[in-house]
């Protein structure tokens, strides 16, 4: 079963500043949805703020219909998991005992072992992300891609109906991006799993979201599908990059950029 969110008149502040201006989305339950836009914009700032991060914000956020703040920590651990962009693990910890870690929303008041349910839950957590053959390998021993899907072996055993991620494949190798991004997608596509992502990727948005929220300077400027968000118009109005768009042979677009605009 999967969860969806709206927005509305969202405002952030930050250190006295206002980073977003009142604005309004809406996530749709069981699609993906990816937020992009220039550096700066507000993109992580929306992400965090919709996954309850953030309580310091005005307006209104509802998740499945009901008031975000109205979520105990646990009560929305159960519901949406988050893989931020800063994570790290502590010395001498292996990927089993961090992916258990995500367990701690479900846990009883008295429960300090894992259950049948929790093991349930790691073991298809740690398979889903392809992390199984080194359950026993200290985290710190393993490479950037290897490391990211642990952590998001680790959100997946929450068992959430909502995964948050904030650029998911930043400083990874194109083989990594790639393995990332199809675990994503089959979290959605087998599984029913909500899927909001911050993205920087252009072509990653374009391939692997069913929706767009084109945030710009603390403002959500279009919000749609790839093709009607993303059009070559738009790209460089908002990136100030001149780009074409063609079809590849599997029936994707994909941006090609030509230059800066005006140059």
């Amino acid at each position: 079963m999967s969860a969806g969110m709206t927005a509305r008149n969202l405002c952030v502040k930050i250190a006295g500043k206002e980073i977003l201006h009142g604005q309004n989305v809406d996530i749709a339950a069981g699609r993906r949805t990816a937020i992009i836009g220039p550096n700066g914009a507000g993109k992580t700032t929306l992400l965090r703020a919709l996954a309850g991060l953030n309580r310091r914000y005005t307006g209104e956020i509802r998740l499945d219909g009901r008031e975000l703040g109205g979520y105990t920590e646990k009560e929305l651990a159960r519901v949406r998991a988050i893989l931020p962009q800063e994570r790290a693990a502590a010395q001498g910890l292996t990927v089993e005992q961090l992916v258990t870690y995500g367990r701690f929303a479900h846990a009883g008041l008295f429960q300090t072992h894992a259950d049948a349910e929790d093991r349930e839950a790691i073991a298809w957590a740690m398979e889903t992300a392809h992390v199984s053959a080194f359950a026993e390998r200290e985290v710190h021993t393993l490479s950037g891609g290897e490391r990211q899907r642990v952590f998001l072996a680790m959100a997946l055993s929450q068992r959430p109906r909502l995964l948050l991620l904030d650029e998911p494949t930043t400083y990874l190798d194109v083989a990594h991006q790639l393995r990332v991004m199809e675990i994503i997608s089959q979290l959605n596509r087998v599984h029913g799993m909500t899927i909001l992502m911050v993205l920087h990727d252009m072509a990653h948005a374009m391939q692997y979201a069913d929706d767009i929220v084109l945030v710009e300077s603390g403002r959500v400027r279009a919000t749609g599908t790839p093709a009607e968000v993303l059009t070559e118009e738009r790209i460089a109005d908002v990136f100030g990059v001149e780009v074409e768009i063609f079809t590849n042979s599997r029936g994707i677009r994909v941006p090609s950029p030509v230059a800066l605009v005006g140059e």
